[in-house]
This record gives structure tokens, sequence and C-alpha cells, in this order.
């Protein structure tokens, strides 16, 4: 079983107790403090008082790209199938 580091993570001023693996650790303490810079940009830029309404733009945000970043790998892989379809065929019909 993996070692397990306890860690509180700050985010929008509130801290997070939490335990995670060890070769978690930099990657959750990196996650916090983007969505920390995150937050800060929100409430810069469109004047957001409410840490709550800063959490939901991110949320948004970090959601959508996310989204993305899936339909982008499922149309990368619908591409490559296509590509392994047509030379399969080419082959077969050499054979």
């Amino acid at each position: 079983m993996a070692d397990k580091v306890k860690l509180k993570i700050t985010i929008a001023g509130r801290q997070y107790p939490m335990s995670v693996k060890a070769e978690e650790e930099e990657i959750i303490r990196k996650a916090g403090k983007q969505i920390n810079e995150l937050i800060k940009d929100f409430e810069q830029k469109y004047d957001i008082r409410d840490k709550q309404d800063a959490l939901a733009m991110c949320s948004l945000q970090y959601v959508s790209k996310t989204i993305g970043l899936e339909k982008s790998e499922v149309d990368g892989e619908e591409k490559t199938q296509k590509r392994l379809r047509k030379i399969i065929d080419e082959l077969q019909q050499q054979f």
C-alpha cells in the first residue's frame, strides 16, 4: 500500500485537510495553486466579490476544458481507427 501524506490545501481562503498518496502530493499542491490563481483572476477581471461565484466560474472553466480534451481524444482515436481500417483494407486488397 502506498504511503499517505497529510496535507492542508487552502482554496478560496479555506483550508482543506487531506490524505493523498505521496506521488500525488505535488499534483494536488499545483492544482490548489492553479485554482487560487484562477479565482484571483476572476475576482479581478469580473469584479467578483463572492468566493462562491468565483469557485463556480472556476469549476465551469475547468470542466469545459476537460470535456474539450476528452472530445479531442475521442476525435483523435476515431481518426486513427479510420486510418487503420483504410490501411488494412488496402493490404487485404493486395493479397
